[in-house]
C-alpha cells in the first residue's frame, strides 16, 4: 500500500509589512501569501507584541482603512495563526531596526522556516540560523517548487 504524500506545511512568520500589503492589495502577492495561511497550507505564528504593532499600523490615517475592515482582518489573522508567548531565552538583538528584532526572536524560538517580509531592514539579513528571510513572491515560488516535488 502506497502512502499519500502530504504537502509540506512550512512554519512562517508574516511580518507587519506583508500583512498590511495583503489587506491593501487583496489580489497582490502578499495577499496570496496570507491566503496560504487562511487555507491551512502554511503555519503562521505571531506574538502579542506583533499583534499590537499590526493594530497600530492598520489604524494609521494614511491607509484610510475603516475600523470594521481592520478588525475583520485582525480577527481572521488570529483565527488562522498561532499565538506564541515569547520567552526571554530566545531573544535576538540583530536587526538594524530594533523594532524588527521581535520577528527574529520568534523565528529563533519556533525554529521557523521563513520570515516573509517587505521590510529592507529584515531582508538585508538574509537569514537567522536556519530561518530564511524572504519576500512574498520568493516564498510563493518556493511553495510551488516544493509542492511540485511531492
Amino acid at each position: 500500500m502506497q502512502k499519500s504524500k502530504e504537502p509540506i506545511r512550512h512554519k512562517v512568520i508574516l511580518d507587519t509589512s506583508c500583512l498590511v500589503a495583503a489587506l491593501l492589495a487583496e489580489k497582490g502577492i502578499s495577499a496570496q501569501t496570507f491566503a496560504s495561511a487562511v487555507q491551512g497550507e502554511i503555519y503562521n505564528f505571531y506574538t502579542s507584541e506583533m499583534l499590537e504593532e499590526l493594530r497600530d499600523v492598520l489604524a494609521r490615517p494614511k491607509f484610510e482603512l475603516e475600523k470594521e475592515n481592520q478588525e475583520k482582518f485582525i480577527n481572521l489573522f488570529q483565527e488562522v495563526s498561532f499565538l506564541i508567548q515569547q520567552h526571554a531565552s530566545y531573544l535576538v538583538v540583530q536587526c538594524r531596526d530594533q523594532k524588527d528584532d521581535k520577528f527574529l526572536s520568534l523565528a529563533n524560538q519556533i525554529d521557523a522556516n521563513f520570515i516573509i517580509t517587505l521590510d529592507a531592514d529584515l531582508l538585508v539579513l538574509g537569514s537567522i540560523k536556519r530561518t530564511k528571510i524572504i519576500m512574498p513572491w520568493e516564498f510563493l515560488e518556493r511553495m510551488k517548487e516544493t509542492n511540485r516535488r511531492i
